[in-house]
C-alpha cells in the first residue's frame, strides 16, 4: 500500500504551480483522492480520469485518459498513473500546459519504450519524451515512502 500522505503532499506541491482557478485533469486518479485533496486546498474544477468505476463524489470520467482527448484543461496532475504516464506527458506538450507527474511502474502505452525495464531508464525515457516535445522538465522528490520522484513539466 502507498504512503497515506501522498495525495496531500502532491496537492500541496500543485499549489506552487497552478492557480486555484485552473481546470485540472487528475489522470489515472483512481477513487479521486487527489481531487479531494486539491478541493481541500480550494481547487473547484478538477476532473478525475480512471478506467475503473469507483463510488466517490465529484467529477469522475470512467475511461482511459488519452493524450488525443478533445477535453481541454489548464493543467494536469498524475500520481502513479501507470500506463497513462506517457499519455499525460504528450497531452501536456500538445496543449502547452504545466503538469506534475509522479511515475511509478514502467508501463509504456502511447510511445514505444525500447530500454531495459528499470525505473532509471523509464525516467530518462519520459524526460526525453517531454523535452522532444518542447517541454522543460525539472525533477523533485516528495517526502514520502514509495515512488516519490515528481516530473515537473512546463511549456
Amino acid at each position: 500500500m502507498g504512503d497515506s500522505r501522498r495525495f496531500d503532499l502532491f496537492a500541496k506541491l500543485a499549489t506552487k504551480y497552478f492557480p486555484a482557478s485552473y481546470r485540472i485533469a487528475d489522470v489515472a486518479g483512481g477513487a479521486g483522492y487527489m481531487r479531494l485533496a486539491l478541493e481541500e486546498l480550494g481547487y473547484r474544477n478538477v476532473e478525475t480520469w480512471d478506467k475503473r468505476h469507483r463510488k466517490i463524489r465529484g467529477r469522475q470520467r470512467y475511461q482511459y485518459f488519452n493524450w488525443q482527448t478533445k477535453e481541454r484543461y489548464d493543467a494536469l496532475v498524475a500520481m502513479h498513473p501507470d500506463e497513462a504516464t506517457d499519455h499525460a506527458i504528450l497531452y501536456a506538450a500538445k496543449h502547452r500546459i504545466p503538469a506534475l507527474i509522479c511515475p511509478c511502474c514502467t508501463r509504456p502505452n502511447a510511445v514505444p519504450f525500447w530500454g531495459q525495464y528499470n525505473f532509471g531508464n523509464w525516467i530518462r525515457h519520459l524526460t526525453q519524451l517531454a523535452e522532444k516535445n518542447h517541454m522543460q522538465v525539472q525533477q523533485m522528490t516528495l517526502k514520502m515512502s514509495g515512488r516519490n520522484l515528481v516530473l515537473i513539466l512546463t511549456p
